[in-house]
């Protein structure tokens, strides 16, 4: 596969996604269903923020496992603006433009850390991220009547996807530049410290399940907190065809269909994908506002860097 083929079925793939969800929006919303759901948020808050918290505590260990894999002596405050001014930014912006800030916010704070060094270890947790979801999704696989239904076919081809990706990077990727990253990955991961980083990354894409889980126990449909974290683990997957802020549309479509093999009627499995993500965004302008205002860079930086999701 040729570059244009690679990036002819990737746009493919998030046209399907998000034409899927208009669809989906059009014959199956539950109006009365999200209305009651809604409802039923404004009165058990204490769920809503527990949940939140959750997943506050999920970046908080990606921020840990981020300056444990540096080890450059970096303050896990650097880690966690950075983490949030990405997560801000791939909600305001259609394609994944994040990274770009986090790796030179980590740069513009700790100016021991080159800007290869941060890359670098972006790139990796990313790889990592991926990986880890995928074996998320494979435990949960065994547990679901996936079969031949529809959820299985989306699991079946992000898993194809995710091959072509590798063979992608292999093929056209420099070799001396996969050596060197080979290299310090090697190094950064050497003896305990590297279980502890891939332990903690592993347990806050668990914690992430928190929000599809309190958003099922306030709408009082039957879903399991295994169960959550499996279907919002195969949701994340879907995300690397985002093609609007935050994924929207293809978030919904993957949820709605995952629910469905977790006994959860699309109607319903729309509106919850609905809330759980709107929940997701509240957090990225809440804690996005925040960074901002402890940690400000220009605009005229924020356009330079994130420009550089390459």
């Amino acid at each position: 596969m040729n570059k244009t083929s690679y990036k002819f079925a990737k746009n493919a793939v998030r046209i399907l996604l998000l034409g899927l969800f208009f669809i989906l929006l059009y014959f199956y919303f539950d109006k009365e269903f999200m209305m009651k759901a809604i409802q039923q948020m404004v009165v058990h808050p204490i769920i809503i923020l527990t949940v939140l918290g959750m997943y506050f505590l999920s970046f908080f260990l990606k921020g840990i496992a981020w300056k444990l894999y540096l080890n450059a002596n970096v303050r896990l405050s650097s880690c966690l603006i950075g983490l949030f001014y990405s997560l801000l930014f791939n909600h305001l912006f259609p394609l994944k433009v994040g990274d770009g800030l986090r790796v030179m916010v980590m740069n513009q704070r700790e100016k021991q850390v080159s800007v290869e060094q941060s890359f670098h270890s972006v790139f990796v947790l990313r790889v990592m991220d991926t990986l880890l979801l995928m074996i998320l999704v494979g435990i949960g696989l065994p547990f679901f009547p996936l079969s031949l239904e529809m959820p299985a076919l989306f699991s079946i081809g992000l898993f194809i996807c995710f091959l072509l990706a590798g063979g992608f990077i292999l093929r056209y990727v420099p070799s001396v530049f996969l050596s060197r990253q080979v290299s310090m990955l090697k190094n950064a991961l050497s003896g305990g410290r590297g279980l502890v980083v891939i332990s903690l990354i592993f347990l806050s894409w668990v914690l992430e399940g928190a929000i599809l889980f309190g958003v099922a126990v306030i709408s009082l449909e039957p879903l399991s907190m295994g169960a959550a974290i499996w279907v919002n683990s195969v949701t994340i997957i879907g995300q690397l065809f985002q093609f609007a802020p935050g994924g929207l549309g293809t978030y919904e479509s993957v949820m709605s269909y995952t629910l469905l093999s977790a006994g959860i009627p699309l109607g319903k499995g729309l509106s919850m994908a609905i809330l759980s993500h709107g929940l997701k965004f509240v957090f990225s302008f809440v804690v996005g506002g925040i960074v901002i205002a402890v940690s400000p860079v220009s605009l005229k930086n924020v356009k330079r860097w994130s420009g550089m999701k390459g």
